[in-house]
């Protein structure tokens, strides 16, 4: 055998294979024409959003699964044994029943008010500590807020969304969601905590329990046509500039009167803060002009 005749043509294989194998690359890193690449929205699509003024800051999911509705219930909860993690002893803590149907307890003592609510919402306010300056980092805010659902329920099933600076330096919109699979569960859902320098003014928590799918999958309408359902809300020359920061796609649940329902898959846009749109991903409507 010639192996010197052998080694040229191994070499020459090698480099006909790194040409294809480049080639293969660059293809798939390009978009095809007329199209954006991958996450990047189509200057089409920012063009329109603009006319509303709309400026779009995210990534625009690609996919558009086939989901079902979600059947949601009420975790029902004791408020005794969970008022006890925040007031240590009902020793001097006023409970009252309001009149309010909605409202199932209420406990107070000195500057601090927790509620039960027949929505599976429990809020917790410390009154005072909007007064209180000072400094803080974001992520010492997760700190107080992740060792305050410690100390207050727990965090079993919650994951971190975002910590975004809140109304004044130092204080923290911390925000925790529930997930079915890889899809949060969006709206009135998880846990949101107001932080302080000093702690923890405000928190907002509904326990929520999946119960199953319901109904036949159906294809959701992509993130594009949910941005421009928002976009063709707002009128041209009045609406405020809004920036779109993330969209994601789960499901979206508000404060029914009911102990379970179905809740449908939504796009979730935020706009920053604790402003968010929800788009039903079935029909493309707005279903919450903000919240």
């Amino acid at each position: 055998m010639n192996w010197a005749r052998a080694k040229t043509l191994l070499l020459a294989a090698f480099f006909l294979l790194d040409l294809v194998l480049g080639g293969l690359y660059i293809n798939l890193r390009q978009a095809p024409p007329g199209r954006a690449a991958p996450g990047a929205p189509e200057p089409e699509l920012v063009g329109r959003l603009a006319e509303r003024n709309i400026t779009l800051a995210a990534e625009v999911p690609r996919e558009t699964p086939s989901l079902a509705l979600l059947r949601v219930g009420i975790e029902k909860l004791n408020p005794y044994p969970l008022a006890l993690t925040f007031f240590g002893t009902l020793e001097g803590v006023q409970v009252t029943r309001a009149a309010d149907p909605l409202l199932v307890l209420a406990f107070r003592r000195g500057e601090e008010e927790l509620r039960f609510y027949s929505s599976g919402v429990t809020v917790y306010t410390r009154h005072g500590l909007e007064k209180v300056k000072g400094e803080q980092t974001a992520a010492q805010a997760e700190e107080k807020a992740r060792a305050f659902l410690a100390a207050h329920g727990g965090a079993d099933g919650l994951v971190l969304t975002r910590v975004v600076p809140y109304r004044r330096e130092g204080t923290y919109l911390v925000e925790f969601g529930q997930n079915y699979e890889r899809y949060p569960l969006v709206g009135a859902s998880g846990a949101v905590l107001v932080v302080t320098p000093a702690g923890v003014q405000n928190y907002w928590r509904r326990y929520l329990t999946v119960l199953g799918e319901s109904g036949r999958p159906r294809k959701v309408v992509s993130a594009s046509e949910a941005l421009l359902a928002l976009a063709f809300e707002r009128p041209y020359a009045e609406a405020a500039p809004l920036t779109v920061r993330e969209i994601v796609l789960g499901y979206y649940s508000q404060i029914y009167n009911a102990d379970e329902w179905e809740a449908a898959p939504v796009w979730r846009i935020w706009t920053g803060g604790d402003t968010y749109f929800y788009v039903n991903a079935f029909t493309g409507e707005l279903e919450n002009l903000s919240g």
